[in-house]
């Protein structure tokens, strides 16, 4: 494991490491709403959204969530290995529609270890923003990761 988190790798804290886009299709609005069991018709059928004042199907709120963002950690860090996603939290503002192109901008916001009884562990701390084609925030993300060094 590298040395503990210092003053080299502190001005990594808050700068955007990865940034992609995803191009939003019906399709992939109904495969993920069948695989997570949604049964609300307003992820599968544009009439019933629409009786519910939507202009179309919506995404299943977690569905910008799904995509892991790689690389876990900013590339300076020297981190080549695997992550065990230690949780999360996500707050959720707008609604996403077949249409849509959404930006994901995640950015390291902490960088800690913690020592157990198991040893010594690293931790990263992303957050990403998820916004739609006109600036719209739809989706905050903070994801924790324990690495493996």
């Amino acid at each position: 494991m590298p040395p503990a988190p210092n003053d080299a790798v502190r001005h990594l804290l808050g700068r955007e490491f990865v940034r992609r886009q995803e191009e939003v299709t019906r399709d992939r609005l109904i495969a993920y709403a069948t695989l997570v069991g949604a049964t609300n018709p307003i992820y599968f059928d544009a009439e019933a959204a629409r009786a519910q004042g939507y202009r179309d199907i919506i995404a299943v709120p977690t569905y910008v969530t799904h995509h892991g963002a790689e690389p876990i950690a900013p590339p300076e860090l020297g981190f080549r290995g695997g992550g065990i996603n230690a949780g999360y939290d996500c707050t959720f503002y707008n609604v996403v529609y077949p249409g849509d192109t959404l930006t994901y901008a995640t950015r390291l916001v902490d960088l800690y270890d913690k020592t157990g009884r198991s040893g010594t562990l690293r931790f990263v701390v992303r957050e990403t923003m998820v916004t739609k084609q006109d600036g719209e925030t739809v989706a905050v993300i903070r994801n924790r990761f324990i690495l493996d060094w």
